[in-house]
């Protein structure tokens, strides 16, 4: 699996609007892309795909900008990765029912290997909610916290 940087970016996004959910606000397209250091034009696009498959939303004028139209505990990585990078199986032959894609599928050494890389990475990104990445993220700030020093 190879996440693309507009897969990243898309993560990126979604998680920035997770914690704004049940309040009702909502995020210029502007201040996503700096927060996350995301060139504006490669976002929009982004922002069209993630509002078309129905896990974001916008609103138009001064102050407008886009929200989640799910709550975070109900959107995995696994979704987001899918919708813009396609298919997580490292190789086509590790899908579940793979088609025939060389003469070895029966006997091939790699394809129970790459079925188990495949079964552990969607175990991860296919559990893992934005509800997590939230906490996950607000863990780590206050970790960080500690460690700050000034001279």
């Amino acid at each position: 699996m190879k996440i693309s940087y507009k897969g990243d970016y898309a993560l990126k996004a979604v998680l920035e609007l997770a914690p704004l959910y049940d309040s009702g606000v909502v995020l210029p397209l502007t201040e996503i892309a700096v927060r996350n250091d995301i060139p504006l034009k490669f976002l929009a696009q982004i922002m069209l795909i993630l509002k078309g498959a129905g896990y974001i939303d916008s609103k138009r004028g001064i102050s407008g900008g886009f929200y989640l139209k799910k709550p975070p505990r109900n959107i995995t990585m696994g979704e987001i990765i899918r919708l813009i990078d396609g298919d997580i199986e490292p190789i086509a032959c590790a899908k579940m029912n793979a088609e025939p894609c060389c003469i070895e599928i029966e006997s091939c050494a790699f394809r129970e290997i790459w079925v188990k890389v495949t079964q552990c990475i969607t175990d991860i990104v296919d559990t893992v909610t934005f509800a997590d990445l939230m906490q996950r993220k607000k863990d780590l700030k206050q970790q960080n916290m500690g460690y700050l020093y000034q001279i």
